[in-house]
């Protein structure tokens, strides 16, 4: 099949790319236009920023608009919940018409949609409630389970060789066994044959991991056999419509058009199920190879590569290239070409690299050299501040301290002087070590920061913790003594402060002297909470005292009803607290509070979100056991929503979670050896990477897996994600790295943004106080008080 572009040069694999266009936005309507009447399968490629997404969109309007695809038999598939509601959005807004169904999903709720109507339909008779999916939280709480039941009430022993011993009981073994698992899913491996191969290929711990996974489906299919974790719903999907060719028919009859964003992000599951329903039909795949943020997931961006192979039958596959990005021009273009041009090929034409060159940029670029602005500085012209066009520098810092000042710093400087709202300025980090860094630093200094919803588990969130004390006091799990009194007043819900417990320790004990006692102000505290008496007696330092003596009988009551569950006792604390309302108004408000109280609300849903869960895996269980529930999950539950932002704030976050969006200053931090890349083998404790070897290359596997090549693969992957966090800004770009005794700096910088010819090393910015008032006042006592 050709493509209906002109001119176009035909790729290695046979099928035609579109050649490049001087103007962007109308190789971007040739495109669309080229692909109004095409039939088959279509792959869109194109660099970051070029319209691939709107593409899409577009294309299903002009077909809904001109009668050829209902928008019931519309299929739009996104890689992430996020990607998917972007998606869906857009669309809505283009149709300008409310629709019945939901055009926009991610794989795995498509899957989950498949399994519901098919359950619906009766075909599916194993399944006799409701599918739902397992979150990964759930995931790791029966992993843990099964591994700690080992040995104990007569169950056998798992033979793990000895090297793993002192593994098995921690969070990062069990990341490694889910790693496995998700693999197993992935290809639809049985157990058996995993424990075959650990035989064959001298891997006792794949042994071992066959008889848990065993173990594992078997809890499955006996505790909730409408459960399916993320990886495994995919293959069951799949399993489905390969076993039942009625449904898998009637599917390919319903489906008019299936549209694919990023395809870079799939992986072998994903793959095998659009191969089925994507035979015979109207396909539209898009992808950039060379931007994956879903690695540490599993996304294969080489099956991109894949889908000539995938499509062979009928017509084939035509392959068409978007010819330039709407969103990286001049500087900024060729800096992420710097990236991608490192990163290995996956059997697909690179045209979509090649930018074309604008006038109009290489006029901007000389201009911003030849007649920089008067009341720049310096260095402001190569920073991006007095230039007219896109701008890329790369910075180097003397200590971490100085790099985060020197966020901070331009930060400030772009809003305060440039003119740019906070909402336009996102700082992308490697890890959520470092979001949490940043986070701390430009919220000191007095900036709106808004991130991903939070990485850790609900218990350990500092509004819930105290909740879930209090929980375990009354369902009689845990005692009033004197260290949880004083934490639970100090607590988000107690409220009291040093201070404040300081007076009321005082108060306290001059009343238990003046009674001719002796008890110690800590006795007293725990004392306290049996003597209601005492209590109303207190005077304004015991408000904190009176929330918890409230919620404690509130709970109490609550727990001793016979029908009770744990929403019940939660609900009855939570009412008794009186903080809804309170933490309400100030989410409502501004300042460093309304962060904090939007966060504690969420953790407060989150917490009841898990609870309903609970009841609904296991109605009628007691209410202790939500606690032991709770507290043995180590990862954070699912989030279906986004933290909500009502002033403008810089974002803060991870190349994953910056994927699909776009910002006209970006500043990409922390970019270190060691961190950016990170060139630590992953998935080799339990061998999921020679799994997947095994799988994909046959019985000599191993040929193919020397150090040398392994290493070379996690650098592709970690350019990869790097040229994902670069491509996401649309007029300045800022990279910064720390180079001192401990810290280098990553290669990464010298490959954004070569150094001269003749220049060894990067000059070391100079660091300026950050235009804060807390900075400026500093700044003033230090020169005032020298002599």
């Amino acid at each position: 099949m050709t493509s209906t572009l002109h001119d176009a040069p035909t790729a290695s694999s046979g099928t035609t790319v579109a050649g490049p266009a001087a103007d962007p936005a109308h190789g971007y309507d040739a495109v669309l236009e080229s692909l109004r009447d095409v039939s088959g399968q279509v792959l869109v490629l194109g660099a970051p920023g070029s319209g691939k997404s709107s593409l899409l969109t577009d294309l299903a309007v002009l077909r809904i608009g001109e009668g050829r695809v209902d928008p019931e038999g519309l299929l739009l598939l996104g890689p992430t919940r996020a990607a998917a509601t972007r998606l869906r959005d857009e669309l809505t807004a283009k149709l300008e018409r409310s629709i019945s169904t939901a055009p926009a999903r991610t794989w795995a709720s498509y899957a989950f949609d498949l399994i519901r109507r098919a359950r619906a339909e009766g075909r599916t008779p194993a399944i006799t409630r409701p599918p739902r999916l397992l979150s990964g939280a759930e995931q790791d709480l029966i992993i843990k389970e099964l591994l700690s039941g080992h040995g104990r009430d007569g169950a056998p022993e798992l033979t793990w060789p000895a090297s793993l011993a002192l593994a098995l009981p921690t969070r990062g073994f069990r990341q490694e066994i889910r790693d496995l698992f998700d693999r197993v899913s992935e290809y639809g491996v049985p157990a058996d044959d995993l424990a075959a191969w650990g035989e064959r290929f001298d891997r006792p711990d794949w042994v071992a991991a066959a008889a848990l996974y065993r173990e594992y489906r078997d809890v499955l299919d006996l505790r909730m056999p409408e459960a399916f974790d993320p990886a495994g719903i995919l293959t069951a999907a799949r399993a489905l419509l390969e076993t039942d060719r009625d449904f898998l028919d009637r599917e390919r009859r319903r489906l008019q058009l299936v549209l694919v964003d990023d395809y870079q992000e799939a992986n072998p599951a994903v793959h095998a199920l659009l191969g089925l329903i994507g035979a015979g039909k109207d396909v539209v795949v898009t992808s950039c190879p060379d931007t994956v943020a879903q690695g540490f997931r599993g996304a294969r961006p080489e099956l991109t590569g894949r889908l000539s192979t995938l499509f062979r039958r009928g017509g084939g596959l035509t392959t068409v290239t978007l010819p330039a990005s709407l969103t990286l021009h001049g500087r900024l273009a060729e800096a992420w070409s710097n990236v991608a041009a490192r990163i290995s090929t996956t059997g697909v034409s690179t045209a979509y690299r090649s930018h074309p060159h604008r006038p109009e940029d290489a006029d901007a670029d000389a201009d911003a050299r030849q007649h920089p602005r008067q009341d720049a500085a310096p260095d402001d012209v190569t920073a991006g501040r007095g230039a007219p066009g896109p701008t890329v520098s790369a910075h180097v810092l003397d200590s971490a301290f100085h790099e985060q000042r020197f966020v901070t710093q331009r930060v400030l400087e772009a809003h305060l002087f440039g003119g740019r709202s906070l909402d336009d300025i996102a700082v992308i980090v490697r890890n959520g070590a470092q979001v949490s860094a940043v986070q701390r630093f430009l919220t000191a200094q007095g900036i709106a920061v808004n991130v991903p919803a939070a990485e850790t588990a609900i218990r350990e969130e500092p509004a819930v913790r105290p909740l879930l004390d209090l929980y375990a006091v009354v369902v009689g799990r845990g005692e009033l003594d004197t260290e949880l009194c004083i934490s639970l007043l100090t607590s988000r819900i107690g409220g009291a402060g040093s201070l404040d417990l300081r007076r009321l320790r005082q108060v306290l004990r001059r009343t238990e002297l003046q009674q001719g006692g002796g008890r110690t102000s800590d006795e007293l505290l725990t004392a306290l909470f049996a003597s209601p008496e005492e209590i109303a007696a207190l005077p304004s330092e015991g408000a904190p005292v009176r929330r918890l003596h409230r919620m404690l009988d509130a709970g109490r009551a609550a727990a001793a009803d016979p029908g009770s569950d744990p929403e019940t006792v939660l609900w009855a604390l939570w009412s008794a607290s009186g903080l809804a309302q309170q933490w309400s108004g100030a989410a409502l408000s501004e300042g460093p509070s309304s962060t904090r109280a939007d966060r504690d609300l969420d953790a407060m849903m989150a917490l009841f979100h898990t609870a309903e869960r609970f009841v609904e895996q296991m109605p009628g269980a007691d209410p202790g056991l939500f606690l032991d529930y709770i507290l043995s999950q180590d990862i954070p539950m699912d989030t279906l929503a986004q933290r909500t932002t009502r002033q403008a704030s810089v974002s803060v976050l991870t190349p994953a979670s910056a994927a699909g969006r776009h910002w006209p200053l970006v500043i990409v931090a922390g970019v270190q050896d060691g961190v950016w890349p990170n060139l630590r083998l992953r998935g080799e404790l339990l061998g999921s990477g020679e799994l997947r070897a095994l799988l994909d290359y046959g019985e000599s596997f191993r040929s193919n897996r020397d150090p040398v090549s392994l290493l070379q693969d996690i650098r592709f992957d970690e350019l990869r994600t790097f040229s994902l966090a670069v491509s996401r800004a649309t007029q300045e770009l800022v990279c910064c790295a720390v180079a001192s005794q401990d810290e280098q700096p990553s290669q990464f910088l010298d490959v954004l943004d070569p150094l001269p010819p003749g220049t060894a090393e990067r000059a070391r910015t100079e660091v300026l106080r950050p235009v804060t008032l807390r900075a400026l006042v500093a700044e003033l006592r230090k020169f005032a008080q020298d002599p």
